[in-house]
């Protein structure tokens, strides 16, 4: 609909006007504007959802609108709701693919102000294998600052791969904010993390900074450096210009261009780096990284670049060219084989990594560019004993597409691949079977038992049949439980039973993970009948099938845990608890507490920090008779370090002895519900015995009034400095600060049996870190050696606090010395900002020297440690 002559112009409103009347709004009416085919009228409708905070996704597809105006409305409305759509921001991202550059900016603005408020939303936004979202989100934290750099930091360490891999890149890109946390951030993708197109992220984002960082250095030198292709981030270049630029261009602006938003300049960086041979080799990492391109001619560009990098310098570019296997271009997939068939042997190592993929089309190429190398065939029948059933089925189609001639060798190893009892195992070995090995008829030959192979036998009917069975032997039936028909393997299971021997158990036990529920029943049956020795010998599989157990079945393990007496049982029960599955665990405590080692067999379990949840739930359900030593374990465990830990303990003894009986508060006026100070405290008559009691008060204002009164007492209350110190990570602050001026007031001994914990305590807030700074500082070397342990401290604050203090002892030099000498690096760390702090008089040249020590080199986070130290220094 158009307006005409007679038609007034629609008035747009803004974002303020259409709260002032949103009383006025009607959801409905608002809806159904966004559908209207005035552009004013959907842009107002826009402005309008926005001011009664909508929460829907309606407006999500506006951000692609074909009239400008709206599309800028739409995503200003998404802007102004904010925490509202949270929940909308993976669509909301997705939707900016191709949007107009200022519906980009805005959505990045939001999501900048959400930074802090949806942390958890915006990482989830990271997990994805396009390129579109992590550009959005790290563009988003950039304008943030510090903060948004510690999100993206924590979630190198996420759980999910992809969120890993498009956060250290996001660090790279933010690491000058904050550069010693942010390269160890990087390190520790790059060197530990499992998933190996994680680690080349890291390997790339490391590089990309690393050339920032060098191009910065030498910026500050002199004048600032001069593009040396300045085409190169302006337009797309010719043939001649690429060769022209793969001889002139510097790396950090070849990777500033693979990092450009436009794809004819990341075209640019791609085919320049692909033209510098051996010269390219510190951009493998970035071109890893753009062969995950969301354009599939940036894609195709960068693996053959990779190949050509491959064959001029020794890269390693195995794991990006084997994950560009699994790409969805066919032209992509065959740049990728042509790259990894030139390397040959080269690449083995990453095609073995390659097999752990769950997409059977990208494991199935890996598994035959791994079988075509001289050792293929071994290297995939190694990989036939792993425990994954990707690598399982990815090995058994490479051995498949090897055939006959070159895959002969393995056909026993394949067969014993099937008894996981997986049915996409099953089919995979079963395919690799008919190719490799086609015989006619590969089943044993069939028993002399009538209807085995057609219907389900109960165990008399077996039993009666025992000389086939035996004749049979152990290794006769296990082989049956490879056949397709879940009738064959639960007769067979029910056999084993019977027959028994060595391996039976065995067997048996792979069995309980079957996908027939029949066959698993029928082995548990089987294990009954076999006894004690036998069900001790699969007790961890036993445990584990009681997991997702049916009930029938489930009453059949019950039964047999609950009737084995032997440790091994009650091991397998215990270490099963470290699960997160709370019903599963509920099941295996009630199963422990029955049994008479149930508090060893617990206590054990409580060092796992996985079942410590359960221990505690357990300990709850044998009661306080026959809690035992758990009683002291939960006892230390209510002064432990973590919270977590201290916080469970008390609740557990709680729920074993009642609600505790509270001690007697002293009979001072307001001493429950007012605070009082000193002068008040100092003339009544009290106990340092019954304060002490007190101060397990639940309520702030009695442990703080408790504590002060403490400290009128003053040195013959010093017996007592382990429980006020432990007072220092009170929940309150109040009662944190009254315990730090309490250790002080007790004296000298107090304060050096509490050392340990007032230097624990530097790093909380500023009031309490002055205090406790002070009471360490008024004993000088007396708590030496609480100071220089505190030196070994990730948190820099912290490490800043203690050294100060130790800085202010007579040997506060030789103690720094000695420290940065030694092979702790958060100790060196550490130690370096207190000669930092010491000045270059005291330090002298042996401080200098000390501090000037790791600053050659790349990039680390210890380097740029003393460069801070050395700023300090001065001089």
């Amino acid at each position: 609909m158009t307006t005409t002559d007679s038609e007034p112009p629609i008035p747009l409103l803004t974002y303020a006007e259409q709260v002032k009347r949103k009383g006025e709004l009607r959801l409905e009416d608002l809806v159904m504007g966004l559908r209207d085919g005035r552009a004013a009228v959907r842009a107002n409708a826009a402005l309008g959802l926005a001011a009664i905070g909508y929460a829907g996704r309606d407006l999500v597809p506006f951000l692609r609108d074909g009239d400008p105006l709206v599309a800028r409305t739409a995503a200003e409305a998404l802007a102004h709701l904010g925490r509202v759509q949270k929940d909308n921001l993976v669509p909301i991202v997705a939707a900016l693919d191709e949007a107009r550059p200022e519906v980009v900016a805005t959505i990045e603005r939001m999501l900048s102000e959400l930074v802090g408020v949806c942390d958890a939303e915006l990482v989830g936004l990271l997990d994805t294998a396009q390129l579109g979202a992590p550009r959005v989100v790290v563009a988003a934290c950039e304008r943030v600052g510090l903060r948004a750099l510690q999100l993206l930091q924590g979630a190198t360490r996420d759980e999910r791969a992809l969120v890993r891999l498009n956060a250290v890149g996001g660090v790279g890109k933010l690491a000058a904010l904050e550069p010693v946390s942010s390269i160890a951030a990087m390190h520790a993708v790059a060197l530990e993390d499992d998933v190996s197109d994680v680690r080349a992220a890291g390997r790339a984002a490391l590089a990309l900074f690393m050339a920032r960082a060098r191009a910065e250095a030498v910026a500050r030198t002199g004048a600032p450096v001069p593009s040396r292709v300045p085409a190169l981030l302006q337009r797309a270049l010719a043939a001649d210009e690429l060769e022209a630029a793969a001889r002139g261009a510097r790396l950090d602006e070849l990777l500033t261009a693979l990092d450009d938003t436009r794809i004819e300049i990341r075209l640019n960086g791609v085919r320049v780096l692909a033209r510098q041979g051996a010269a390219g080799a510190d951009g493998a990492p970035a071109l890893a990284v753009a062969s995950r391109d969301a354009d599939r001619t940036v894609r195709l560009e960068s693996v053959r670049a990779l190949g050509a990098l491959a064959r001029s310098a020794s890269v390693a570019v195995a794991p990006a060219l084997v994950r560009a296997l699994g790409d969805r271009d066919g032209d992509v997939v065959a740049a990728a084989e042509a790259a990894l068939g030139e390397q040959g042997a080269a690449a083995e190592a990453a095609l073995i990594d390659g097999l752990e993929s769950n997409d059977e089309a990208h494991g199935a190429r890996v598994a035959a560019m791994l079988g075509r190398l001289p050792d293929g065939p071994q290297q995939l029948r190694a990989a036939l004993e792993s425990t994954s059933v990707d690598v399982l089925v990815n090995a058994a189609h490479g051995l498949r597409a090897l055939g006959p001639a070159r895959a002969g060798a393995v056909v026993a190893a394949l067969s014993a691949a099937t008894r996981g009892g997986n049915a996409r195992v099953r089919a995979a070995v079963n395919q690799a079977l008919a190719t490799i090995d086609p015989r006619p008829d590969r089943t044993p030959p069939p028993l002399a038992i009538d209807g085995f192979e057609v219907r389900a036998l109960d165990e008399a009917a077996l039993a009666k049949q025992r000389d086939v069975l035996a004749a049979a032997g152990v290794a006769g039936l296990t082989a049956r439980l490879a056949d397709a028909r879940a009738v064959v393997r639960a007769n067979t299971a029910l056999a084993l039973g019977v027959v028994g021997g060595d391996g039976a158990p065995e067997a048996l036990a792979v069995c309980l993970r079957d996908d027939d529920a029949e066959v698993r029943v029928s082995a548990a049956r089987a294990l009954t009948r076999l006894g004690e020795l036998a069900i001790v010998a699969c007790a961890a599989d036993l445990v584990r099938a009681l997991r997702d157990a049916d009930p029938t079945l489930a009453s059949l393990l019950v039964a047999m845990i609950k009737g084995a007496a032997h440790r091994a049982v009650g091991t397998a029960l215990a270490r099963a608890l470290d699960t997160s599955d709370a019903r599963h665990a509920h099941a295996l405590a009630e199963l422990l507490v029955a049994r008479p080692d149930a508090v060893d067999l617990l206590c054990e379990a409580f060092e796992r920090p996985g079942a410590q949840v359960h221990v505690a739930r357990a300990f709850v359900l044998l009661g306080k008779d026959r809690l035992g030593k758990g009683r002291a374990l939960l006892e230390r465990a209510r002064i432990d370090v973590e919270a977590r830990v201290r916080d469970l303990a008390t609740a557990t003894l709680m729920a074993i002895d009642g609600p505790p009986t509270a001690p007697a508060v002293p009979a001072i006026a307001g001493f429950e519900t007012t605070l009082l100070d000193k002068s008040t405290l100092a003339g009544a008559r009290l106990d340092a015995g019954a304060l002490l009691a007190v101060l397990d008060d639940g309520r702030a204002v009695v442990r703080c009034n408790a504590v002060t009164a403490i400290g009128t007492l003053g040195p013959a209350a010093a017996s007592g400095a382990l429980a006020i110190g432990a007072l220092l990570r009170d929940d309150d602050a109040r009662v944190r600060l009254a315990a730090a001026q309490t250790l002080d007031q007790l004296g000298d001994d107090a304060v050096i049996a509490a050392a340990p914990q007032l230097v624990s305590a530097l790093r909380s807030e500023p009031a309490l870190a002055e205090l406790c700074g002070a009471a360490l500082a008024a004993r000088k070397g007396k708590v030496e050696s609480a100071l220089v342990a505190g030196l070994d401290a990730t948190d820099e604050v912290h490490g800043m606090r203690v050294a100060d203090l130790i800085c202010a002892l007579p040997n506060g030099r030789e103690l720094l010395f000695a420290a940065f000498d030694g092979e702790s690096q958060d100790v060196q760390i550490n130690a370096g900002f207190g000669i930092g702090k010491l000045g270059a008089k005291r330090a002298g040249v042996e401080g200098r020297r000390r501090l000037e020590r790791y600053l050659p080199g790349p990039p680390t986070r210890r380097k740029y440690a003393m460069q801070k130290a050395l700023a300090m220094l001065g001089g």
